[in-house]
């Protein structure tokens, strides 16, 4: 197969995304259409001036001795006007074609979004939400069925482990307030563009172990990415990249924090020890005023992030200015409207349906849908981290406006092709990276800790520099 990346998978189309919602990023697609025509009008006119310039330009040629420097002078500055036309003739041509194109796909994404997104996977809505009609009984809800289930299952488990000493180790211990040990270690800086998808979705495929870090170190399982990136006006943009589930286990023996605990937690909306390791890793950064926080986030990581948003107190203390959500859950919890996002789901991926709702359009979300992959593989196969590698750097070259705005907004957040690590200038800090590392002290393996008495969070070497 022919491949767009190192991981070897097979080159994306984005003009085959369906993307819906994000109004408040779009452009007024009809006066781009009318100044397209009115530029059209203009290259009819310039494309005659520019015969005319041509004409004198080979008159003036023939009509003086070959050798003159009057002459050439002419000739060189009448080819410079004309290549200058020419150029602005591709450009016109270009918006023209690419207004044409974006309101024919906002057409067609609004036709979808009005069958009430059942052009998505219908047997995987189905399968997860039942009846077509209680997917939209759920949105007037606002209580998505997933997260009733969630609590459910979450407080069996726990009942049962705590009842019944045979089955105490496959089954959740402790509560999720139960206080992690959390270690920081620095690492080797991103060395790519972060205001693209792709490199979001790198950050993601390295949190999770698929893909190590730039000095070809992996990242432990268990931990969060924190990038600090510099401004310009002295400011830091904060990217935090949350992984998805890395163990299937009801509580992970070795004190992960992605496993199914952290699902069941992260459904029902409450704390969960990956949480509990944001906020912690956040805490360590001691924001100033004028800082952001960005969001990446891949499947069970998205529970957490949005949960979080929820949260009032949080967004107190830390200003999310975005969040970019790859194979996550985004109709599990309403995002507050002042919070610009993206998500990327795969039609053959029912990860993005375990809600049981719907997605609608909404001004600050922009919902990308992207066809099943041509590799195959399944629904294990749709949700893998590095095939949304592959349709996040497809979406780098998307023409789409709510597409595009976003991007714009994330650029003007962490700085559009800030790259490298070295100094930006004399006294100004540098790109730095880490990753906290968070263990879950209580599981059915190790002795239950007093709840929010454990360990402090310990810290290998020296806060982040300022």
């Amino acid at each position: 197969m022919s491949g767009d990346g190192s991981d070897g998978t097979a080159a994306r189309d984005p003009s085959t995304f369906t993307v819906t919602g994000g109004e408040a990023f779009r452009v007024n697609t009809e006066a781009l259409q009318e100044a397209a025509a009115s530029l059209t009008a203009a290259l009819s006119c310039a494309d005659a001036v520019l015969g005319r310039v041509e004409s004198a330009r080979a008159a003036t040629w023939r009509g003086v001795c070959p050798g003159s420097a009057t002459g050439a002078a002419f000739d060189s500055r009448a080819a410079d006007l004309a290549g200058q036309a020419r150029r602005a003739a591709l450009d016109l041509r270009s918006a023209r074609d690419g207004v044409a194109a974006a309101k024919a796909g906002y057409l067609a994404a609004e036709g979808w979004a009005a069958t009430g997104g059942i052009g998505l996977p219908l047997g995987a809505r189905l399968a997860v939400s039942g009846l077509v009609p209680s997917g939209y009984l759920w949105n007037l809800l606002g209580i998505p069925p997933g997260r009733l289930g969630a609590a459910a299952l979450r407080g069996g488990a726990t009942a049962v482990g705590d009842t019944v000493p045979g089955l105490s180790p496959w089954m959740p211990a402790g509560a999720p307030d139960d206080r992690i040990s959390v270690v920081r270690h620095e690492v080797a800086p991103g060395s790519g563009d972060a205001s693209t998808f792709a490199y979001a979705a790198e950050s993601l495929r390295q949190a999770q172990g698929a893909a190590p870090l730039e000095d070809g170190t992996p990242v432990p399982p268990s931990s969060v990415l924190v990038e600090r990136i510099p401004r310009a006006d002295g400011s830091t943009a904060v990217v935090v990249t949350v992984p998805g589930t890395q163990s299937w286990a009801p509580d992970d023996a070795q004190g992960g924090v992605f496993d199914i605990e952290g699902n069941l937690d992260g459904m029902d909306g409450r704390d969960s020890h990956a949480r509990q390791l944001i906020e912690r890793a956040l805490a360590d950064q001691e924001l100033r005023a004028g800082d952001s926080v960005v969001f990446n986030a891949h499947s069970q990581g998205s529970l957490h992030v949005l949960g979080l948003l929820g949260d009032k107190d949080f967004r107190s203390r830390y200003p999310v200015a975005a969040v970019t959500l790859l194979g996550g859950i985004p109709t599990a919890f309403p995002i507050p409207e002042d919070i610009p996002a993206l998500t990327v789901s795969n039609e053959a991926d029912i990860v993005p349906a375990l809600s049981g709702s719907f997605p609608v359009p909404r001004p600050n979300v922009v919902d990308v849908q992207t066809p099943e992959h041509a590799d195959g593989g399944g629904i294990v196969a749709a949700h893998d981290i590095t095939q949304y590698a592959a349709d996040a750097r497809a979406l780098d070259l998307s023409t789409d406006p709510s597409v595009r705005g976003y991007a714009s907004v994330l650029g003007t957040v962490v700085g559009t092709g800030v790259v490298g690590a070295g100094v930006v200038r004399a006294g100004a800090a540098r790109r730095e990276r880490f990753v906290y590392t968070g263990t879950d002290t209580t599981t059915p393996l190790t002795p239950r800790l007093a709840r929010g008495a454990g360990p402090p969070s310990p810290s290998a070497g020296p806060g982040p520099s300022r």
